[in-house]
């Protein structure tokens, strides 16, 4: 999925309705690349086309447990992130990237879970710590791995890189360093 693909599906969660058009001229590339880029989203079901406008398909809008409400990608059980709103409705998210920048943008959340990236256990996600920029590339980019504990975070910092953050700098981490977000 490229970068284009990824800022769509976003704007999809955002609104439920976008223009072809709106689309080309916001990132400023021509209608036949959005209309490839389009062809891509349609083919891995996350979105339909409806003459000259796309709307987010079930599997998008986050019923689809096994892909990620965020950005369409498969989900895998080692990095999983998931929101539970006040009404109950739960949001999984392929990783914690993914993950805290949907928390960023949601109101009435009531619980966030993540997923510990070495023991696979979920732990609630504002106690968890956060791996940020590694070379470690699991899911999305930039690279954001959870953690229940920190020295833990610390020892695969030493062989990766990065900074070790706690919920709140992740999420800032992420709001200043992601394009388009």
């Amino acid at each position: 999925m490229n970068y284009r693909q990824r800022l769509i599906l976003e704007k999809l969660n955002e609104v439920e309705i976008l223009s072809i058009a709106d689309l080309a001229q916001e990132l400023a590339v021509s209608k036949m690349t959005i209309h490839r880029d389009l062809a891509g989203l349609q083919a891995a079901g996350l979105i339909h086309k409806h003459h000259g406008k796309i709307t987010a398909t079930a599997r998008l809008r986050g019923n689809d447990p096994t892909q990620c409400s965020l950005c369409g990608q498969k989900i895998k059980e080692r990095n999983t992130f998931t929101m539970i709103d006040t009404e109950g409705k739960k949001l999984h998210l392929c990783c914690p990237h993914c993950g805290l920048m949907a928390y960023s943008r949601q109101m009435n959340i009531w619980q966030t879970l993540a997923t510990d990236f070495i023991h696979g256990h979920v732990l609630t996600a504002s106690y968890a710590y956060y791996l940020v920029e590694s070379e470690l590339m699991i899911c999305c980019s930039p690279s954001v791995l959870a953690f229940s504990s920190r020295e833990e975070a610390l020892k695969l910092q030493k062989g990766f890189g990065g900074k070790v953050v706690d919920f709140q700098m992740a999420i800032e981490f992420l709001t200043h360093n992601t394009k388009g977000t």
